[in-house]
């Protein structure tokens, strides 16, 4: 309902209504977990949607959905991130969205997601934070549009932190590997990137 205002969150609001995916990607930087510009960079983008006053279309009705605070929800990987993006979205006015870590978004559906990218900003890559399962759940809790907020070099980062996992000969991998995962994501996302300088 509200044209963009050229601006980061904007562009990624605008690129994620027209493909499903948006990543807005802050400037390389290593930070603490709870990164200010990172999570005040949610906060616009979810303050953003709402100011815009988009809709959705679906199969469960012939009208489109107005987007609303209940139809958003904000994925981390940490609870501390969680309440730091509740914070910057309560100073937004717009406390009524879901903010949550993976493991209690699982299960549950929103119509967008805005996800805080796990190894956004990290020195390291661990394995709490290349677990697919989490990686997985961030990315598919939306119905219609999930945008990443990330901060540039992830893919250097993996790259620095290759998978040590001990190989098995002779037996099938069952699932996949976080590394590869994570590459496969950061590939598909940066056919929709948004580099923005907060």
């Amino acid at each position: 309902g509200v044209p963009s205002d050229g601006s980061g969150p904007d562009r990624v609001i605008d690129e994620a209504a027209e493909s499903g995916w948006g990543l807005l990607e802050l400037p390389a930087r290593h930070t603490p977990r709870t990164d200010p510009e990172a999570v005040r960079a949610v906060a616009l983008v979810v303050r953003r949607l709402l100011d815009r006053e988009g809709a959705s279309v679906s199969e469960r009705s012939e009208d489109a959905a107005p987007l609303t605070a209940d139809r958003i929800a904000v994925g981390t990987a940490h609870r501390d991130q969680a309440a730091a993006v509740r914070a910057a979205l309560a100073g937004l006015g717009a406390a009524d969205v879901t903010v949550d870590t993976a493991n209690r978004l699982q299960g549950r559906e929103f119509d967008v997601t805005v996800v805080l990218h796990p190894l956004s900003g990290r020195p390291d890559a661990t394995a709490f934070h290349l677990e697919t399962g989490r990686l997985c759940v961030l990315a598919s809790r939306h119905r219609h549009a999930c945008i990443v907020v990330c901060r540039a070099g992830v893919g250097d980062l993996l790259d620095a932190y290759p998978s040590t996992e001990p190989v098995q000969l002779g037996t099938l991998v069952k699932f996949p590997d976080g590394w590869e995962a994570n590459h496969a994501v950061l590939a598909h996302l940066a056919r929709h990137r948004i580099t923005w300088q907060p």
